[in-house]
């Protein structure tokens, strides 16, 4: 088995169905997902960022981030689920826990206006061209106007 699945299900979090081998998914709240990432490096320090992706769940008024980390010593994917208010979608940075983050952070940020606290280099115009950036608006949300 994973020494990391067997980890975070010792720390009593919501495992999630997936049907997919070697891939396991959590939730987690906003407050302890930089205490469960750095539990699965102190574990595991092979572990890389896959992705990190944002998900506009307008009708039920919250942003779904999703972390998608590759543990390489048990070759799993582990996805973290971290749901936010729309209004105020605001999570912990990991780029200083793993630093291959920053790109997924980033593009979460300028695509789905999640905020990464922590993160001094967030800024807009990443991947978003500068005239949906100048209207203050993100392009991956349910309620953007083409």
């Amino acid at each position: 088995m994973s020494k990391v699945v067997d980890y975070l299900r010792s720390l009593g979090l919501k495992e999630l169905e997936i049907r997919q081998p070697r891939r396991y998914m959590f939730e987690v709240s906003p407050d302890r997902l930089r205490d469960v990432i750095s539990g699965v490096i102190k574990v595991s320090p092979q572990t890389y960022v896959s992705a990190i992706s944002g998900v506009d769940y307008i009708n039920e008024g919250v942003i779904e981030v999703n972390y998608c980390l590759w543990v390489i010593e048990d070759k799993v994917m582990v996805v973290f689920r971290v749901r936010v208010p729309r209004d105020s979608p605001k999570v912990p940075t990991i780029y200083d826990l793993i630093p291959g983050a920053l790109n997924s952070e980033l593009e979460a940020y300028d695509l789905v206006g999640v905020v990464f606290e922590g993160n001094d280099k967030l800024r807009r115009g990443f991947l978003a061209p500068p005239e949906i950036v100048s209207q203050n608006v993100f392009p991956l949300r349910k309620d953007f106007k083409v």
